[in-house]
């Protein structure tokens, strides 16, 4: 089975949250999948309740994936079941079904991480190899890119997944669950943009406040067709805009939609105008395989087996917090490439003079993908908010580019051009690391310590000159932060740095033993940063 030469057959069992499934597949044919999925009286997924209807149904589905597959268990040379996340009760049905089927008709077992397999179903119904990811769910919003043997998040919710807001919404105006397939039909007959907000950091967002904004439009009486409209246009272009600075961060050129909400068409209609606009290729899995399935369980087992992954008993236990940056993809052989120069999600980027002064001119440009009436308001907006940060920056001694001139109605704004070396190509070539990493951690605590955060701070963003730290961008700040504004720029420093070591030190400590020295409040900021890291690990 090893060599490739006989097929294997794997059975794949899914049983994260709602659905309990089981799929059939080997390395030539997907043969069948069969579902069964629990629809709450009223509210949310019960677990106990979730993981009652797992049971029931557990042996009715994978009798049906063989029968249907016209295969029998002793045809079966590989059993994946997902691990996590997911809830408990649902996971722990699924773990003894697996575990009892493997032991006694003597068949490997793996434990698979259930985004690893929306992900290799995905590249496999497509065709996609070297992707960047939107995986769009109840639970779980996440931008994620194949780097060096595993796959690394690089952008996702900073609060709950997009699913969950929609499903919340939807029950608040007596859709039952699943509530997103009803929001898009009554968005389709709204008109009016509302306003709710639009909470974007760096490739991070947050969804909870648009769930608490439009409830509490409904409860004024606004037209609910108006507020699922906007709930829609503005919650999507947050994950366009997301997703087109992670395409100008890592250099992909694919994207793949995968994710029960994968499945909306003005999100895959917006999808498509943004890969456009970005010269991107977009693919799209099959909506049959959008939504948890034994299938893509299987899949990502098969791709675990034959990279050498082997699982004892005990390396099945299940863990309701298992994130896809903590499993191994041995198969992944790709990296982080160049980034892409002189382009960004929101600006083109130019050279000139400007009396007699090296300059950039930055030009925000409109997204066809947002609604007219949204993107004149978040251009405008940033716009504005970048020159009074630069200009308060500049006044606190912050290693800023110096604003020259601008234009309002053309959306430009002229800065002194910094000579230097992006911050991507230091990491790369491993440029005096060290020194590097702590100036940044000196330059981001000044920042703090005159009260204002970036918001952005990825690597297009920072530029080493000589032996100083110049930081760009900051239109995504603010002049009056909170602490967790604090915390969300020291947690993308921590994003783009994980994995990167000198000798037997981690260059995030380096950073942050600088950044500690300097800024007085540090402990608030970790604290925090703590706290965000439990709350964006699955419920």
């Amino acid at each position: 089975m090893d060599n490739g030469r006989i097929p294997m057959n794997v059975l794949g069992i899914e049983g994260t949250a709602h659905t309990v499934s089981a799929g059939i597949i080997d390395e030539e044919k997907i043969y069948y999948t069969s579902s069964r999925t629990y629809h709450p009286n009223d509210g949310g997924i019960h677990p106990r309740e979730a993981a009652n209807h797992h049971f029931e149904n557990i042996l009715t589905v994978i009798q049906e994936a063989l029968k249907e597959s016209s295969m029998k268990i002793g045809d079966i040379d590989l059993i994946g079941f997902s691990r996590g996340p997911g809830l408990g009760p649902c996971l722990k049905i699924v773990a003894v079904a697996a575990r009892s089927l493997s032991i006694r008709n003597n068949i490997p077992l793996l434990g698979v991480n259930h985004p690893l397999g929306h992900i290799e179903i995905g590249k496999r119904t497509t065709g996609s190899t070297d992707p960047l990811v939107l995986y769009v769910s109840g639970g779980n919003t996440q931008i994620i890119t194949g780097s060096k043997q595993k796959y690394r998040v690089v952008g996702e919710t900073l609060d709950i997944g997009i699913g969950n807001m929609l499903d919340k919404f939807a029950r608040d105006i007596g859709i039952p669950f699943p509530g997103g397939p009803v929001i898009e039909q009554y968005a389709l007959n709204g008109e009016k943009l509302l306003d709710l907000p639009y909470l974007v950091k760096g490739m991070d967002t947050a969804f909870s406040g648009i769930y608490t904004a439009a409830k509490n439009l409904k409860e004024k009486g606004y037209n609910v067709e108006d507020i699922c409209y906007s709930i829609q246009e503005i919650a999507f272009s947050m994950l366009c805009e997301t997703l087109e600075r992670a395409i100008y961060t890592t250099g992909k050129r694919e994207i793949l939609l995968t994710g029960g909400v994968a499945r909306n068409r003005r999100l895959r209609e917006m999808i498509s105008l943004l890969a456009k606009e970005a010269n991107c290729k977009v693919f799209e899995t099959p909506v049959e395989y959008c939504m948890d399935n034994g299938s893509m369980i299987a899949q990502a087992a098969l791709m675990m087996y034959q990279s050498g992954i082997r699982h004892n008993l005990e390396d099945t236990i299940v863990d309701q917090k298992f994130r896809i940056d903590q499993a191994p993809a041995p198969w992944i052989s790709s990296g982080i490439v160049e980034v892409i120069k002189d382009r960004g999600a929101e600006s083109v980027i130019s050279q000139d003079e400007f009396l007699g002064i090296s300059a950039m001119i930055k030009k925000r440009v409109n997204k066809s993908y947002r609604d007219k009436r949204l993107d004149e308001r978040i251009l405008s907006e940033r716009m504005g908010r970048e020159m009074r940060i630069l200009a308060k920056g500049i006044e606190s001694g912050i290693n800023f580019p110096i604003l020259l001139d601008y234009n309002s109605e053309r959306k430009e704004i002229v800065l002194q051009k910094i000579e230097g070396t992006m911050f991507n190509a230091v990491l790369q070539n491993r440029d005096n690391l060290t020194t590097n990493i702590s100036n940044l951690g000196h330059e981001i605590a000044k920042m703090h310590c005159s009260n204002i955060s970036h918001g952005d701070l990825n690597l297009n963003n920072i530029i080493v000159s000589g032996d100083q730290i110049f930081i760009l961008d900051p239109s995504l700040g603010s002049l009056s932060p909170g602490v967790e504004e604090f915390a969300i720029d020291v947690k993308m420093v921590n994003d783009f740095l994980a994995g990167y070591r000198v000798g037997d030190k981690d260059l995030y400590e380096v950073f942050i033993e600088s950044y500690k020295s300097d800024f007085q409040r540090w402990q608030e900021v970790l604290t925090v940063l703590k706290e965000m890291e439990v709350r964006k690990r699955y419920s």
